[in-house]
């Protein structure tokens, strides 16, 4: 994934002041932000749910600024998102969140054997097997984490973005999350963007840390390299 000199103004509010990154082939890379500096308007706009101003995304070899609805619905198919918060359907089972987005992506091509298989596998990979036939206002905040993700791998996606992965969980459970993050990763070999101000996320996460500062990558490294660096903007996010 590469966005090069991404812009997203709203009226007067210039939050993306020409943003660029690339996102390596296996990679885990997290970016940064104070609250409000355009992290979670950036990765809205990677997968096509908000329009950019200017600028160009490219994933996969493919600008989905000049895509249509279909074949942007067809590359969301590669792409797996964790919403901040969650975002389960609160009328719908485990079950029928997980079903959701295979039924939209594959209607008549899978038999519904082979969808109750998937759904099953994708709640084993989070630990929530037992959760299948639950409604989300049954669960912790914890496991409608890890539902979502697990909604979120469905489709064996080659790139997952997190939204604030660890955001309102307690410390022990936020621990939990980022090592399900890291296992899946491994199992999976996929590409992940990660959105957090969680620092302790971004230490044992991240292979490359990116700063999203007055609507720019401000800079960019490993964890220890950002860390020890002497930039009083780049300390404030590491003391």
């Amino acid at each position: 994934m590469e966005v090069k000199n991404l812009t997203k103004s709203f009226g007067e509010n210039h939050v993306l002041k020409g943003f660029s990154m690339k996102l390596q082939e296996g990679e885990n890379l997290v970016i940064m932000g104070k609250s409000g500096s355009g992290k979670s308007v950036m990765i809205k706009c990677l997968v096509g749910l908000m329009q950019v101003d200017g600028g160009r995304i490219s994933i996969k070899n493919q600008d989905i600024t000049s895509l249509g609805d279909e074949e942007l619905d067809i590359l969301r198919k590669e792409i797996g998102f964790l919403f901040q918060g969650s975002a389960l359907y609160d009328s719908m089972t485990v079950r029928e969140n997980l079903e959701f987005p295979l039924r939209r992506h594959t209607i008549g091509s899978k038999r519904k054997e082979n969808i109750d298989s998937l759904v099953l596998e994708a709640l084993e990979n989070v630990g929530l097997a037992q959760a299948i036939d639950l409604m989300p206002s049954e669960l912790s905040g914890g496991m409608k984490r890890r539902v979502a993700l697990a909604r979120a791998l469905i489709l064996k996606p080659n790139i997952i973005l997190y939204d604030e992965p660890t955001t309102g969980l307690d410390p022990i459970t936020a621990k939990e999350i980022i090592q399900l993050m890291r296992d899946i990763q491994l199992k999976y070999g996929t590409s992940s963007l990660i959105i957090t101000h969680d620092v302790d996320c971004a230490r044992v996460i991240s292979n490359r840390i990116l700063l999203l500062i007055d609507g720019i990558n401000y800079v960019e490294g490993t964890f220890l390299e950002l860390s020890n660096s002497s930039d009083p903007q780049v300390q404030a996010f590491f003391k």
